[in-house]
């Protein structure tokens, strides 16, 4: 059974024709497209159908992983892709015009959906834990912004979107007490998403470079993707960007804990998102751990609890693909 899966951003959008073989998944007609060079979402897929499909354009789903804001379920569900200005989509209209049933989800709960369609090899062990097959399981990742989603136990897996990401940011210690205010002063307010964010790494970065002004921590802060250059100059060694990404990862770490003791996600904690993957050795230092269990009384509650680090490249298409099944399986009862 081929689907179509989506995975649809602000700037670009990754689509690709998707087949479940067993346990697994493959993915043809993989094209990346500028989302914002088309005038709706129905535009952009027409010219994927027309010039990648032609006439074996044979699928029995759709499944549309958005950034934005979706409301509703089946059907009946409505979405606003943030950051274009696309027109609002409906599950319906769609479903009558591409002749299929189309599922609408929101990005990161599309990658709350890609868990049980995971391999081995597509997440890394942080901290074992004592799992529970039967328990929920969260979902945290720090991108462009900070998404939160929880997930059921499979195999329904129903799937439980947040905003955990706007919460006030909770200090941990003097040092991040400071930068605390200092953000607030500069944005009126300190949310988890403005440290935990590419655009969070750049914040710590300035933070931390108003007294020694490092003319290679300037440089990167005046490039177009200062998180990116911050880490490279990490991986090379350079002190204060190494500094900088030490400072992110316990405050990522300390955030997580406090997300893990709200929503006690015996089924694990799942760590997703663009930034992880590439700073993966901070991730498996002991000081990680520790940051996340450092909840005095509460610190064995946490060393129970599954730690994982999702490293598959694009578990949203996945996701979307996954929940492009679930609408076929679910228009066919």
């Amino acid at each position: 059974m081929n689907l179509v899966a989506a995975d649809i951003g602000g700037t670009k959008t990754l689509i690709a024709l998707a087949r479940r073989e067993g346990d697994r998944w493959t993915f043809a007609h993989k094209k990346r497209l500028p989302s914002d060079d088309y005038g709706s979402l129905p535009e952009l897929l027409d010219h994927w159908f027309e010039t990648e499909l032609g006439e074996n354009s044979d699928f029995a789903g759709i499944g549309l992983a958005l950034a934005g804001p979706v409301t509703g379920t089946g059907d009946s569900a409505h979405a606003q892709v943030t950051n274009l200005q696309w027109p609002p989509l409906e599950a319906a209209e769609l479903r009558r015009r591409f002749g299929a049933p189309t599922a609408l989800v929101n990005d990161f709960a599309a990658i709350g959906a890609s868990l049980d369609a995971l391999e081995p090899d597509d997440t890394v062990l942080l901290q074992s834990g004592n799992p529970d097959p039967e328990g929920p399981r969260l979902v945290v990742g720090a991108g462009t912004g900070l998404g939160t989603c929880m997930v059921g136990a499979p195999p329904q897996a129903r799937l439980y979107a947040g905003e955990g990401g706007h919460a006030d940011f909770a200090p941990a210690d003097a040092w991040q007490s400071a930068l605390a205010e200092w953000v607030r002063g500069r944005e009126g307010r300190c949310s988890r998403e403005h440290l935990l964010s590419g655009p969070g790494i750049a914040r710590i970065a300035r933070f931390i470079n108003r007294g020694i002004s490092d003319d290679a921590l300037n440089g990167a802060l005046g490039s177009s993707d200062p998180a990116a250059e911050i880490g490279r100059l990490a991986e090379q060694g350079h002190p204060p960007a190494l500094q900088v990404i030490q400072r992110f990862v316990s405050i990522y770490a300390g955030q997580l804990g406090d997300l893990a003791l709200t929503a006690l996600p015996r089924g694990g904690v799942f760590i997703a998102g663009g930034i992880a993957p590439r700073l993966l050795e901070h991730f498996l230092r002991a000081d990680f751990i520790a940051a996340f269990r450092d909840k005095p009384p509460m610190q064995r509650l946490l060393e129970g609890l599954p730690l994982h680090l999702i490293i598959h490249p694009e578990p949203g298409l996945l996701g979307a693909a996954v929940t492009a099944h679930r609408a076929v399986a679910t228009a066919g009862e």
